[in-house]
């Protein structure tokens, strides 16, 4: 197959990976955003993987990471951030001596009640864009692609890192 170098370039723009991806930074961004009017002004893009994976009875470092798709020593380096910020502390894990727990301070269920109310707002900025049955569907065959991938039919694990346009 002899493919133009402007069909490349449609091919490339076009690829529902890299719209996903630039939607998904798209949204990242106008949440951050809302999170800084906050007055969160501190929070970097990176730190959304620590808010996607605070919970407020704590986890560990290396589920964190896990579901992040980063290392341990790359959320362990966030968290710590986080700490310093007074967002979470640190607690041994009572099942396992080697690792901690991390779990959220006042101020940092604060924060995630902010993040909610940030994420609401960046989905309520997609939904003017496409409309309210657009946004129903399209959060729908998101599921959909979800649950298939999640009940095995796509097992191979990935992890890399995100590019920040």
């Amino acid at each position: 197959m002899t493919l133009t170098d402007a069909e490349l370039e449609h091919l490339r723009g076009t690829n529902l990976g890299r719209l996903l991806d630039q939607v998904h930074l798209l949204f990242d961004r106008r949440a951050l955003g809302y999170l800084r009017e906050a007055g969160y002004t501190m929070i970097k893009a990176a730190d959304t993987h620590v808010l996607r994976t605070m919970r407020m009875e704590g986890a560990r470092i290396t589920d964190m990471a896990e579901q992040a798709g980063i290392s341990k020593q790359a959320m362990s380096k966030l968290v710590a951030q986080f700490a310093e910020y007074g967002f979470v502390e640190w607690e041994a894990d009572p099942d396992d001596g080697r690792s901690r727990i991390v779990r959220a301070t006042e101020a940092g269920r604060t924060l995630l009640a902010h993040g909610v109310r940030a994420l609401r707002r960046a989905e309520e900025d997609i939904e003017a864009i496409v409309g309210p049955e657009a946004t129903k569907t399209l959060r729908g065959v998101l599921l959909d692609i979800r649950s298939a991938t999640q009940d095995g039919q796509d097992d191979t694990p990935v992890r890399y890192r995100r590019r920040r346009a």
